[in-house]
C-alpha cells in the first residue's frame, strides 16, 4: 500500500512529528511511505506549478492519505493552511476525492483536537473518507505502550482502507453563498471616552467584510484605527524553532515584533476581522497568531475586549467558533461577540455590528472580563505542568513570567489545605462520621457563604451606596 504523508511541520524531516512516522515506517515495511514536506516547501510549492504538481500527483498515485503536522495555536501551521487553501484554489480536489484519510499530531495536548478536528472537516469536504487521528504527546514515542498504540491506531487505517469501509461524514459540506452586504446610512458614532480601538482586516477590497469593518469603525468614529493584516510585515510563518523560548526574541527580523507590540498590545479593544478560508480564517491570518508566540506561553492580551468580524458560513464552522473562543480566553481577554456576513438582510447585519461595537466599549469601561471556563483553567494547567517540567530548561521567559505571576499555583504547594484534605478523609473513614456527614452534606457544602453575604467589602459599599 502506498501511503502519502503531507508533513505539515516547517522544519521538514527533522521535526518531532516526522519521528513518529519513521516509526511507523519501521513497523510497517510492507508498505511504502511517500512523504511530501508541504509546509518547509510552502513558497515554492505556491510560486512554481511544476512543485505544486509534484505534490498533487503523489495524493493522486497514493492508496491513502495520511496528514502528519503539530500543533501551532490550536490548529494546523500556516504553511500547511495555505497548502490545503492551494488545494481548492487550484481545484486540485479531484486528487483526494474518494480516498481514505487519516491524522497524526504531536503537541503538548493543549487543543490538540481542535487541530485534527479541522483536518477531518477539510478532508470530508474535499470528498474523501475519514479514517481517524492519532494525537500524540510529544515524547510519547519513547514510551511502549504509546508505541503499541500507534501500531494499532495505523494497522486499523490500513485495514479499513483495503476493506474500502463505509465511513458517514462528521457533516455536510459547507454551504458558501452568502448573501451581499449592502450597509445601511452610516450612524454617529458612540463616545470611545478615550478608548483605543484597533481593527485588524484581512479584508478583500469590495468584500462584504471590508463594508462591515467600515461600518464597525463608523461606529467608533475617530477612536478606532482600521489595520490591514499586510501591514504585520511577515516575511514567513513560524519556523517551530523555539528561538524565542529564551527571551522572547524571533528568530525573523522583519517587522511584525514592532507592529505587534506598537499596534496590537496598547489597544484597549482589538477586532480581528477575517474571511474564512476552507474550514478556518485565511493562512495570513493564522500565520499572525503562529507569529504571536514569541511573546510565549502568556496571556499576553489580559484585560483586552476583543470582537470578531467573520465573512463566511460560520455557523457550519463549529471547530473555528471554538477555536475563535479559546484564543481570546486563553489569552486573558474578554470575548465581547461575534458578527458574520450571513444574515439574509443587511439591515441585521447593521443592527449587529453597531450592538457588537457599543458592547465592546461598555465592557472595556467596566473592565468586565468573564470568568476563566474549562478552556483557560484547563490551558493554564497544561501549560503550568509542561513548563514547570523539561520545558522550564528552554522557555525561560516563560518560567520567569510565571514565577513572577503566581502561575505555579500547584494544589500540592498548599500546606494548610492538603492538612485540612487529610483529616477529613480520615474522619470519614468512620462510618458513624461518614453517615452523619452524607445527611448534612448540602447544609455544609453552603453554610461557608453566610460570610460572604455578612462580610462581603463589595456589598457593604454598595448597600451604602443606594442608602
Amino acid at each position: 500500500m502506498k501511503i502519502c504523508v503531507l508533513n505539515g511541520s516547517p522544519k521538514g524531516k527533522n521535526s518531532v512529528t516526522m519521528q513518529y512516522v519513521r516509526f511507523l515506517e519501521l513497523a510497517f515495511p510492507a508498505h511504502t511511505f511517500v512523504i511530501e514536506h508541504v509546509a518547509q516547501r510552502i513558497a515554492a510549492i505556491e510560486a512554481h506549478d511544476e512543485d505544486f504538481s509534484k505534490v498533487i500527483t503523489s495524493v493522486a498515485s497514493a492508496d491513502a492519505l495520511l496528514f502528519a503536522t503539530p500543533v501551532y495555536y490550536m490548529l494546523v501551521p500556516a504553511q500547511l493552511k495555505r497548502f490545503i487553501e492551494l488545494v481548492f484554489l487550484r481545484n486540485a480536489s479531484g486528487a483526494f476525492s474518494d480516498k481514505y484519510a487519516a491524522s497524526l499530531t504531536t503537541s503538548i495536548h493543549f487543543f490538540d483536537h481542535t487541530a485534527n478536528a479541522y483536518l477531518q472537516a477539510v478532508a470530508e469536504d474535499l470528498g474523501m473518507n475519514w479514517a481517524g487521528s492519532f494525537m500524540a504527546g510529544m515524547e510519547d514515542l519513547f514510551l511502549e505502550k504509546k508505541q503499541e498504540d500507534l501500531v494499532l491506531f495505523a494497522g486499523d487505517f490500513f485495514d479499513t482502507v483495503t476493506r474500502k469501509s463505509v465511513i458517514q461524514p462528521s457533516g455536510p459540506p459547507l454551504t458558501r453563498d452568502m448573501p451581499q452586504y449592502r450597509p445601511g446610512p452610516i450612524p454617529l458614532p458612540f463616545d470611545a471616552e478615550g478608548k483605543n480601538v484597533v481593527i485588524l482586516s484581512d479584508a478583500a477590497p469590495g468584500s462584504n467584510l471590508e463594508k462591515m469593518v467600515s461600518r464597525a469603525a463608523s461606529c467608533f468614529g475617530r477612536a478606532a484605527s482600521i489595520v490591514p493584516l499586510d501591514e504585520a510585515g511577515m516575511k514567513g510563518g513560524c519556523l517551530g524553532c523555539c528561538r524565542c523560548a529564551f527571551d522572547n526574541t524571533c528568530v525573523y527580523t522583519d517587522g511584525f515584533r514592532p507592529f505587534f507590540e506598537e499596534t496590537i498590545l496598547p489597544a484597549d479593544i482589538l477586532i480581528l476581522a477575517g474571511p474564512i478560508r476552507d474550514r478556518y480564517l485565511s493562512a495570513k491570518f493564522k500565520q499572525f497568531f503562529d507569529r504571536s508566540f514569541y511573546r510565549g506561553h502568556v496571556p499576553y492580551m489580559a484585560g483586552k475586549q476583543v470582537a470578531f468580524l467573520i465573512e463566511g458560513p460560520l455557523s457550519q464552522c463549529h471547530t473555528l467558533r471554538e477555536v475563535l473562543s479559546v484564543y481570546t480566553a486563553v489569552q486573558g481577554a474578554n470575548l465581547a461577540g461575534i458578527v458574520t456576513d450571513e444574515a439574509p438582510l443587511s439591515a441585521v447585519t447593521d443592527a449587529r455590528i453597531e450592538s457588537l461595537c457599543e458592547h465592546t466599549l461598555r465592557l472595556s469601561h467596566s473592565g468586565y472580563i468573564a470568568p476563566a471556563g474549562f478552556p483557560a483553567v484547563g490551558g493554564h494547567k497544561i501549560f503550568r505542568d509542561e513548563i514547570w517540567g523539561e520545558m522550564r530548561a528552554v522557555f525561560k521567559a516563560d518560567h520567569a513570567w510565571y514565577r513572577k505571576h503566581g502561575m505555579y499555583d500547584f494544589p500540592a504547594n498548599d500546606l494548610p489545605r492538603h492538612i485540612r484534605t487529610s483529616l477529613l478523609s480520615l474522619f470519614l473513614s468512620v462510618p458513624s462520621f461518614r453517615k452523619k456527614a452524607e445527611q448534612q452534606m448540602p447544609g455544609h457544602m453552603i453554610q461557608p457563604y453566610a460570610r460572604v453575604f455578612l462580610e462581603s467589602p463589595l456589598l457593604k459599599r454598595r448597600e451604602k451606596r443606594d442608602l
